[in-house]
């Protein structure tokens, strides 16, 4: 744009009453009337080449503000949610509270967001709005509501490492691969696969496909044709043992797992009777169910992270992730997933690190303060049937 241009479009902008906004060549392709909001406009030739059109008056959408996850550890709220508007990252998202709290923060440009706000208070109320303040347009009030007199009830989304169960099953895949035999070392093409998380470590030896007994919603009962911990069988993992075979299909899905053999601790505790009947079904996506925090330099994790990570937190899947359409993790997952510290600061990770195709993922961390909180955006991390995870979040222990 040349200098005659852009003086002649300040004195429109300065000296037109009715203008409401000016078509920007450099981001908008077509007239301005096919621009969203901007109608009956004017198109007036000042020479040769130069041809400003004018809209007489725009009314843009308003941003539409939605709340993913909200995350309470009795002192400490954080709030993720999502913005959809064009421009999501010019957007103000303001929090203010009973306490006369207000904070506020930017999404990024896929409209991701997070707010933490720190109060001992039994009851709390928040009022959530998203502002466009060139457009002048502003969001629905989203109103949230914190009692901590209601004791907790347990249907979290992310259960914890307690002393010999099962975290998870996840019905993930209808029919596995050929290339899934290398897992085995036998046929199991066309079988299903059922990743099993257990709270603890096993002992690789007592993976048997004898120690599990699957029950469908049919009322069979189904003895896996393989059980193994591969790939999930590095010094910080082996918590995984998949199971293959027939168990089910869409609408479909198996009832229970139950240990019906000598599985084993890593510590030598037996499992026999160990069971499940929360079972993820084929047409849901994985979810983060244990998430454990680590020092950079622990044995197994030592050259996986950046030199200046301080931190590690291993997320633990209910079944292996990637990418869309089986893409290594990028920058999407990263700047997706958010994690709480010790001292209210939520942060990006600053790699994740994937290096094998497990439920296993590295979550580097360049701050000191611990990570007490993962959260993670929702249609980010996909199961090997492309069905991408909801939104999740997990409570991080010490590995």
């Amino acid at each position: 744009m040349n200098k005659s241009l852009v003086l002649l479009t300040a004195l429109i902008i300065m000296t037109s009453s009715i203008v409401g906004c000016l078509r920007d060549e450099t981001n908008i392709e077509g007239p301005i009337d096919e621009i969203p909001g901007c109608m009956d406009s004017e198109a007036i030739n000042y020479g040769e080449n130069v041809t400003i059109e004018i809209a007489e008056y725009c009314i843009y959408p308003a941003p539409v503000l939605s709340v993913s996850n909200v995350i309470d550890d009795g002192f400490t709220i954080a709030i993720l949610g999502d913005i959809d508007h064009l421009h999501p990252d010019e957007i103000t998202v303001k929090l203010s509270s009973n306490e006369n709290v207000t904070i506020s923060t930017q999404p990024n440009t896929d409209g991701a967001w997070s707010l933490t706000v720190q109060s001992s208070a039994v009851q709390i109320y928040l009022n959530i709005t998203a502002t466009h303040d060139l457009e002048e347009t502003t969001s629905n009030i989203t109103f949230i509501e914190i009692n901590r007199t209601t004791a907790e009830d347990g249907d979290g989304d992310a259960s914890q490492a307690q002393n010999s169960s099962i975290l998870s099953a996840y019905h993930g895949l209808d029919e596995l691969p050929a290339v899934a035999s290398l897992l085995c070392g036998y046929n199991i093409a066309g079988d299903d696969g059922m990743p099993v998380v257990f709270s603890t470590q096993l002992q690789i030896d007592s993976v048997v496909p004898e120690s599990f007994l699957v029950i469908r919603s049919d009322g069979e009962s189904v003895v896996p044709n393989c059980a193994t911990l591969h790939p999930a069988d590095e010094p910080l993992e082996q918590r995984t043992v998949l199971l293959t075979g027939d168990f089910g299909t869409f609408g479909e899905t198996p009832l229970r797992v139950e240990v019906t053999g000598p599985l084993l601790t890593f510590d030598g505790e037996s499992l026999l009777g160990v069971s499940t009947e929360k079972i993820t079904p084929l047409e849901d996506g994985p979810r983060v169910v244990l998430a454990e925090r680590f020092t950079p330099n622990t044995d197994g994790l030592a050259g996986e992270c950046p030199d200046d990570t301080a931190q590690v937190v291993q997320l633990t899947w209910e079944g292996g992730v990637t990418g869309p359409a089986n893409a290594a993790l990028g920058e999407d997952q990263r700047l997706g997933t958010w994690v709480l510290l010790e001292d209210g600061a939520t942060v990006n990770p600053l790699a994740l690190v994937d290096d094998d195709p497990d439920n296993h993922v590295l979550a580097c961390l360049a701050e000191d303060s611990p990570a007490q909180w993962v959260l993670v955006h929702t249609g980010l991390f996909h199961d090997p049937g492309d069905i991408a995870n909801p939104a999740t979040h997990a409570e991080v222990v010490e590995g």
